[in-house]
């Protein structure tokens, strides 16, 4: 029934660790041979998704950046890009700055994949540990506010701190009358700063449900020939637009809440357990 199966990488495919247990890796290989195409639907960046992709041997178009970015690895292009508007980075921007949150802009890998940060770095340990992370720290730009307006080809306005900021962040977003965005948190897992998090600025109308959509349509199918498993916000769009929504035992409330059904943990391979259980 289902020919198109997305899943998100944090808190869903990966365990705890951080890695793909066996079993997970062998269920996803598994409907690979059975047909299905299995991508990924992070809002990771290109570079450290691709090597996810790598590893489980699959090499089909990737829904990167929340949705922003569909990447064909296969043949080293873009199907879909979705640029941050002008307007929208400058908005984001100030709520961020109003908010005192140390800001970073997510520039798309067709421009570079640079990671451009605002000034702030010496007195904000959280977005020190966050420029420091070996992944990235090829990658980084400082610059000022005013040179983030001008990055080329945003996808994605970040906020950098620790989690404590959501809630404020969520309440005072409900309020901002000259932003219409999400926000999406996510831990990042830096020492020395343990509760190192990000904070994604995105239109509500750029997610991982319109990417979905947009691929399924791609390849000619319904929506209800699609499967997507998730844990975290920005994995809602895409749980409720696909044919069966799987959330992991581990998502928020209001993932498990709005999801079909709900699988076992990241520990305990709910990506298999729903693999085996609805495709395989």
């Amino acid at each position: 029934m289902y020919k198109l199966i997305a899943l998100d990488v944090d808190g869903t495919l990966l365990n705890p660790q951080s890695r793909v247990n066996p079993r997970v890796k062998e269920a996803v290989q598994a409907a690979t041979r059975k047909g299905c195409i299995v991508t990924l639907a992070t809002g990771r960046r290109h570079r450290p998704a691709r090597l996810i992709a790598q590893e489980l041997g699959i090499e089909v178009p990737l829904i990167l950046y929340s949705g922003n970015l569909i990447y064909d690895t296969g043949q080293e292009k873009p199907l879909l890009h979705r640029t941050l508007d002008p307007a929208f980075v400058r908005a984001a921007l100030e709520f961020l700055s109003e908010m005192q949150v140390s800001v970073a802009i997510l520039q798309s890998p067709l421009h570079g994949e640079r990671i451009f940060v605002g000034p702030g770095e010496d007195a904000d340990p959280y977005l020190k540990a966050y420029t420091a992370r070996p992944d990235r720290t090829d990658l980084i730009v400082r610059c000022s506010l005013q040179k983030l307006l001008e990055v080329p080809d945003p996808l994605v306005v970040c906020g950098v701190g620790p989690g404590r900021l959501e809630e404020p962040l969520l309440t005072r977003l409900a309020g901002w009358s000259n932003l219409e965005s999400n926000l999406y948190s996510y831990a990042l897992g830096t020492a020395p700063v343990m509760d190192l998090h990000g904070f994604d600025l995105l239109p509500p109308d750029h997610n991982k449900g319109y990417a979905l959509a947009w691929l399924a349509h791609h390849y000619g199918f319904e929506l209800a020939e699609t499967l997507a498993i998730g844990d975290n916000r920005n994995d809602l769009d895409m749980l409720q637009a696909a044919g069966l929504g799987v959330a992991m035992q581990n998502a928020s409330a209001i993932v498990k809440a709005r999801a079909d059904v709900v699988t076992g943990s990241n520990a305990e391979d709910g990506v298999a357990e729903a693999l085996e259980r609805y495709v395989l």
